[in-house]
């Protein structure tokens, strides 16, 4: 009797020690080979920046409006992009830490580094 439950011990052992549980890992997008101002850029800011008491409106956050018409001009005029040195960068520091304050998305903030990379056009 006592050999056959460390028979079934040992076979029970042998069954959970090969029971492995994957994390699962979603990927993250690609980023285009060209960072577009116009496509990535400010649709980005548009889904994500421009709620209302955030980065639009008469008051924006920080002072910082980044709707359409004026956030790229604003951008340069506030210091808030660096080509020189990208990841010095107030714009991709801010987005790479606590903005937005819901939570830090990692994508964004690449996606905003690759733009200023390339020169941070507007394009």
């Amino acid at each position: 009797r006592l050999s056959r439950n460390f028979i079934f011990a040992f076979i029970g052992i042998i069954l959970l020690s090969k029971c492995t549980y994957d994390k699962i890992e979603v990927p993250e997008p690609s980023l285009p080979d060209t960072v577009s101002y116009k496509l990535n850029i400010q649709p980005m800011f548009n889904s994500i920046c421009n709620n209302i008491g955030c980065h639009s409106g008469i008051n924006p956050s920080s002072g910082l409006n980044l709707t359409d018409s004026v956030s790229y001009n604003n951008l340069f005029i506030k210091h808030e992009i660096d080509t020189l040195s990208p990841t010095r960068s107030n714009l991709y520091i801010f987005m790479n830490s606590n903005m937005p304050p819901s939570g830090r998305v990692p994508y964004d903030a690449a996606l905003v580094l690759k733009w200023i990379t390339q020169k941070a056009r507007d394009n």
